[in-house]
């Protein structure tokens, strides 16, 4: 990783906000540089800009080193201009948008918010949200390995892209991105030729803990496809009191594939009970009942829990308290199959059904709902719906 000083001579001085590490000491220091309550883990910025600390601008400072056990860091501003060329393009964001990766949507002074917290692990969790008419998430871990930090992006951080940091003086920083891969398991895939792009981006200290940001996606055939430019408030702020010390351990995006998987499954299992309401029934050599409505009623109800749990993979922290439902809905159903075995109602043979709809399901949404009550502050308060 590239990380050098600018060598074309001093740096400025007139530049309207505190220099960290000046000659002439500064009443107001960087709060990542000198606060005597913060944590001093490593985090991934670290290796790269953590010889920097006292000399980088405060916004640059408290982004990059700024988040610790104690502390997040808050970027809230608008974006002036997000625009976006080839209009052939708009599936191919759209599908990106999909992952969490990037979005089809253009504009001005669009709002726009960026929360970064240490995940308890040595690396930070960059939460960006923004304010379209449709709200769009670009949600990425950051992590050091080998000698570069890794932005990983999408379901489970499939997606890793190594940034190049050079910090141009002291109020300034530039960010290119090395070759993304992809990531399965162990295995790291290149992408060919013609799906590869880099991303470029200057970041540039303000007065008064302002700072602005450029940025531009560039593929090697198309040229510029996609950026934006906009200007930000940085804040460093302590955990609220009731925080658990390690963020890592109530982390809900860890969860996100499980119900990516339920949306799929209740939308692929509801269609064929309303469609083909006798097919379940053939494939368990059992007669179908005299009232198929019933049944597609019942495809119905597992149909309609498809977006529920689509909008608990797209963002499991707002939406948590569906999952109560989705829990609640998952440990009735066995008990009503045990009656129904019981009574001569159903055959034990059906319990198939019950293990594919339910069973199977309990651990993740059980442990969802543990880490999802101490997220809220204890169960009183996710069952309030806080």
């Amino acid at each position: 990783m590239a990380v050098t000083l600018s060598r074309r001579g001093p740096w400025p001085m007139g530049t309207g906000f505190d220099w960290v590490g000046s000659m002439r000491p500064s009443r107001k220091r960087s709060r990542a540089a000198d606060d005597d309550q913060a944590d001093t883990r490593a985090g991934p910025f670290a290796p790269v800009l953590g010889s920097y600390r006292h000399r980088l601008a405060r916004p640059l400072a408290d982004q990059f080193l700024g988040a610790d056990a104690r502390h997040r860091v808050r970027l809230d501003g608008t974006m002036h201009q997000i625009w976006r060329r080839h209009g052939w393009l708009r599936p191919v964001f759209t599908l990106l948008a999909w992952a969490d990766i990037l979005f089809p949507e253009t504009g001005w002074d669009v709002p726009v918010s960026l929360t970064i917290e240490p995940d308890g692990r040595g690396d930070d969790v960059w939460r960006r949200t923004f304010a379209f008419t449709r709200e769009r998430r670009f949600n990425a871990t950051m992590a050091y390995q080998g000698s570069t930090v890794i932005e990983r992006l999408g379901p489970r951080g499939m997606l890793e892209v190594p940034w190049h940091l050079r910090v141009t003086s002291v109020d300034a920083i530039q960010i290119t991105t090395g070759e993304t891969r992809l990531r399965m398991g162990g295995l790291r895939l290149r992408f060919p030729r013609w799906l590869r792009f880099t991303v470029g981006a200057t970041q540039r200290a303000r007065a008064h803990g302002r700072m602005d940001l450029d940025l531009v996606v560039t593929h090697p055939r198309l040229g510029r496809i996609f950026g934006y430019s906009g200007t930000f408030t940085v804040r460093r702020e302590a955990f609220e009191i009731t925080r658990p010390e390690n963020p890592g351990a109530i982390s809900l995006d860890r969860y996100r594939p499980w119900f990516y998987a339920a949306a799929g499954y209740n939308l692929a299992w509801g269609a064929t009970a309303i469609l083909w309401p006798s097919l379940f029934f053939r494939l368990l050599r059992m007669p179908p009942p005299d009232a198929l409505a019933i049944w597609q009623a019942l495809g119905m109800m597992v149909f309609v829990y498809a977006p529920a749990y689509w909008w608990l993979a797209r963002d499991p922290v707002r939406h948590r308290h569906l999952a109560l439902v989705a829990l609640l809905g998952k440990l009735l159903g066995p008990l009503g199959f045990l009656w129904a075995v019981a009574t001569h109602l159903l055959p034990i043979s059906f319990g198939v059904i019950i293990v594919a709809n339910d069973l199977v399901w309990w651990p993740a949404f059980l442990a969802f709902v543990v880490d999802a009550a101490q997220l809220s502050g204890g169960w009183r308060a996710l069952l309030a719906g806080r």
